[in-house]
């Protein structure tokens, strides 16, 4: 048994405080392909169904069509796929056994042009094939985050022009209707929402170098805007855990041309249930130094609720010289230490977060995915940018040691997709890799760790 594997089996095992010590041997399997060449979102059902969003990209030649992919959810390998035709595409699990898919529709010419539209729908099993929809008044509008719940909820929210619009599929309900449009500048950048598990929304945009939100109740009542805090160009990330708290955390840097006087500000605000949004938290202030006028590569913070009042921080750092990767446990909103996840002397850059959330105060297994290599987005001459793991188990408090996820020498240029199983607590990556030689995307994969 490998040893994030029996991390997250055993409750009991033994993880290591920062900093990580030097990585352990690649005990995850050898790729499994996906069928196209740029791999993309990912999700796993309640029920254990995995599904793996192959959506058409620059990349692509005009008009491949994107597929949505079942997995088995043990090793990864890919069970069937059916075509979905969208770009810039999503994928969520919601209710027991489905999932919600959003994208933007390719055009006459095969690619996203004047004639795409947002299109969105749901199936009734992750192994089904998605009703698409296409959805008026949104031309020029592209999706920014897609969420669902485990009664069946589903929201996602589109950026485009001056404006921002969130849709929302009730459960019981067939079909997305548009419930929210926010009226923005040329100033606006990232919007992001969150499903409550009762079905309320949380929505958190930036404008204006402002980072907003609104709060939509159970009975469909919006509430105020409220300004968060400063951002700008900012990373966007929401979450509303079992008790009805409302998180938002951001990771803000202003780049030109690639370019960046800073590091990022990371910063967080939650709100406990009933009551307004409290002061702004800032785990991680911007800092100048010889790395920092590089662009952190995306996705640079995650959030993800990981029990009824707990939450994980994920985040790219710096400290003047090295970029690394670094978690912080929330606990009803209060901040925890910071943990360092990549070893020291090393530049390394946040890729994903994945959980099971736990029950009651107990934290479900977690695994966070980081590439290590890239220098904030930019890699070195003769460096490539590897995967790595540091698991979580169910009801411990530290992660463990750095986990090789791909192979030494092959270059993954994007940020990685963690997921996370129901019931086995096995981890999924989901990773794209570049051609040795020539441009382009030559596989995409994914990897489960080596069991017995």
């Amino acid at each position: 048994m490998s040893k994030l594997t029996r991390l997250l089996s055993t409750a009991g095992a033994v993880a290591l405080l920062a900093p990580a010590a030097a990585s352990a041997d690649a005990p995850w399997s050898a790729p499994v392909a996906i069928p196209g060449t740029a791999s993309g979102p990912g999700a796993v059902t309640p029920a254990g169904r995995a599904v793996a969003l192959d959506p058409s990209s620059s990349v692509q030649a005009p008009g491949t069509p994107s597929e949505l992919v079942r997995l088995d959810p043990g090793t990864g390998a890919a069970l069937s796929a059916t075509g979905v035709g969208l770009a810039a595409a999503f994928v969520t699990d919601y209710a027991q056994d489905a999932v919600a898919v959003a994208g933007t529709s390719l055009g006459p010419s095969g690619t996203i042009d004047e004639q795409s539209r947002v299109r969105a729908g749901t199936t009734s099993a992750a192994a089904g094939t998605p009703t698409l929809r296409t959805l008026s008044g949104t031309q020029n509008q592209n999706v920014s985050a897609l969420d669902g719940n485990a009664r069946g909820d589903v929201a996602f929210v589109t950026r485009g022009g001056s404006s921002r619009m969130v849709f929302l599929r009730r459960h019981g309900a067939t079909t997305f209707s548009r419930i929210l449009t926010i009226g923005v500048t040329s100033q606006a950048r990232d919007i992001t929402v969150a499903v409550g598990p009762d079905g309320d929304l949380l929505v958190a945009w930036e404008d204006r170098h402002e980072v907003m939100a609104r709060h939509r109740g159970v009975h469909g009542t919006w509430g105020a805007a409220h300004r968060l805090g400063p951002g700008v160009q900012s990373h966007l990330q929401a979450a509303v855990d079992p008790t009805g708290r409302l998180l938002v955390a951001w990771a803000s840097q202003r780049v030109g041309e690639g370019d960046a006087a800073t590091s990022p500000d990371v910063r967080f605000v939650t709100a406990a249930p009933g009551h307004g949004f409290g002061g702004l938290r800032t785990p991680e202030s911007a800092r100048s130094g010889s790395g920092s006028n590089v662009a952190v590569a995306a996705p640079a913070v995650r959030l993800v609720v990981t029990a009824r009042s707990r939450a994980l921080l994920a985040w790219t750092s710096f400290d003047g010289t090295r970029f690394s990767v670094r978690v912080s446990a929330l606990s009803a909103g209060h901040i925890g230490a910071a943990q360092v996840l990549s070893p020291a002397g090393q530049d390394a850059v946040l890729g994903d977060v994945a959980t099971t959330p736990g029950t009651g105060s107990s934290d479900g297994p977690t695994v966070v995915l980081w590439r290590s290599g890239p220098h904030g987005s930019d890699v070195p001459a003769g460096t490539t940018s590897r995967v790595f793991a540091s698991a979580r188990a169910a009801g411990t408090a530290s992660f463990g040691a750095p986990e090789a996820v791909s192979e030494a020498g092959s270059d993954v240029p994007f940020a990685p997709t963690a997921l996370v199983v129901p019931g086995t607590a096995r981890p999924l990556a989901l990773l794209s890799h570049l051609q040795a030689s020539g441009p382009g995307i030559s596989e995409s994969s994914v990897r489960a760790p080596i069991t017995p």
